[in-house]
């Protein structure tokens, strides 16, 4: 009887919800269209896939389940998330939340387990943020390669390490510097390393502004590996495994049995049309998670530290996709 008292008081909510979105649309469907003007008119100059992550850790921030104050002030500075968004997109789906009762997957965090596909953002952040933590330790050198709109270098990871560095394309890095500029935050512990990642080396880009190769470091490589070819992830873990012992690598993937699925070619269709940036790589993970991330790890010189299957996680199941540590052995 308890049961089914909790499942009609959330099936009530729900209903609330859709309802109060459903006349919250002559605010959301403008919303839109100014959230996607900016990405669109830049699509092919700055990454547009930065903001997917970015909009999830603003909500975690604007609903009290992951304080980023940061989040919130760079959003202002961003062209897609600008303060008209804000109210219009942004803003409609915290009252249709806090009036009903009813929290959207979008909006979790943290994820729940097994992870459904609308909660990966929110599973990356929660594994990063506790691979940070233990990994950035008796000044260990941090990396953020493809920063994006990442705000860890203002928040989680500010006075924690002496050396952090984000690296990213030059027309990207600019919008984000510029955004920081305005927002007002403390970027003196920061180092902007722009890279032309199709003609320079990362790990050489990083050399030119102070990066010290014989010292440990912690790379943060989050939403980048889905948009590469083979021998661009193979390059970076090689430099990665070049780095003196106890460095590391924490980075995210989806799996390549279920990009090559239905519902993978699905959501890569969807994500092209919205963003223009195809999704070109997946991880094989199959007959064993583990074992095949371990196999390869190994045969780029590194040890398979942690990891978190995203969706299934029973042994032989198909995941979409994975959270990995990854660190160079003694």
């Amino acid at each position: 009887m308890e049961s089914r008292l909790a499942w009609n008081v959330r099936a009530m909510r729900l209903v609330a919800y859709a309802a109060l979105m459903f006349m919250f649309t002559p605010l959301l469907l403008p919303g839109l269209v100014f959230y996607m003007v900016p990405i669109v008119a830049s699509r092919g100059r700055v990454s547009g896939t930065a903001y997917a992550p970015f909009v999830s850790r603003l909500f975690y921030h604007l609903v009290g389940s992951r304080p980023d104050p940061a989040a919130l002030a760079l959003a202002t500075g961003l062209p897609a998330t600008n303060r008209v968004v804000m109210v219009l997109l942004m803003k409609p789906f915290l009252w249709a939340a806090r009036l009903s009762g009813h929290l959207p997957n979008l909006l979790e965090y943290p994820a729940q387990r097994p992870t459904p596909f609308f909660e990966a953002v929110a599973a990356r952040c929660e594994f990063f943020d506790q691979a940070l933590l233990t990994q950035v330790v008796d000044g260990a050198q941090v990396v953020i390669l493809g920063a994006g709109w990442d705000t860890r270098s203002y928040g989680l990871l500010a006075g924690r390490s002496d050396d952090l560095f984000e690296v990213d394309a030059p027309a990207t890095q600019a919008v984000k510097r510029a955004a920081v500029e305005k927002a007002g935050l403390d970027a003196s512990g920061v180092v902007f390393v722009p890279c032309d990642f199709n003609r320079q080396s990362w790990l050489d880009a990083l050399k030119n502004h102070g990066f010290d190769s014989d010292k440990r470091t912690v790379i943060l490589w989050e939403g980048v590996t889905m948009y590469l070819q083979k021998h661009a992830i193979d390059r970076t873990f090689g430099a990665v495994a070049d780095l003196p012992a106890g460095s590391s690598i924490a980075f995210d993937f989806f799996s390549r049995e279920w990009l090559e699925s239905a519902a993978g070619k699905r959501s890569r269709r969807v994500s092209k049309l919205i963003y223009g940036e195809p999704w070109t790589f997946g991880f094989p993970v199959l007959p064993d998670f583990a074992d095949r991330l371990h196999d390869y790890l190994d045969h780029c010189g590194l040890a398979l530290s942690d990891y978190r299957p995203l969706g299934e996680e029973a042994k032989g199941a198909l995941p979409y996709g994975g959270l990995v540590l990854a660190s160079k052995p003694a």
